[in-house]
């Protein structure tokens, strides 16, 4: 009985590590959403370049300002992905309140 117990024990251990693993604070789930909607965004934007490269009507200037935009958003997006992927709560929060505070 004793090595039974010994056993079941040590999967309850072994699974209560990956629940706890497996649960992600509230910041790095909305730091989720954020990324999505800077993709969405990019997308956005890249179209619109597109768009206005085709007509030619538009001074390069204003293309060069989307293609700056589209840069730093892209920057933005992969510094938050590698926030969500180490699960850092902190940098987390941090990015969250600089991206409030940017909208």
């Amino acid at each position: 009985m004793k090595i039974w117990k010994l056993i079941l024990g040590f999967f309850g251990l072994l699974g209560g590590l990956f629940a706890a693993n497996a649960v992600k604070s509230k910041e790095v789930k909305e730091l989720k959403k954020v990324i999505k909607e800077n993709k969405k965004e990019e997308k956005k934007v890249e179209k619109e370049i597109e768009v206005l490269e085709k007509k030619k009507t538009v001074s390069k200037k204003e293309v060069g300002n989307l293609k700056r935009k589209l840069t730093n958003s892209k920057k933005k997006t992969e510094k938050a992905e590698k926030i969500y992927e180490d699960d850092d709560v902190e940098s987390a929060e941090d990015f969250l309140k600089n991206f409030v505070k940017n909208k």
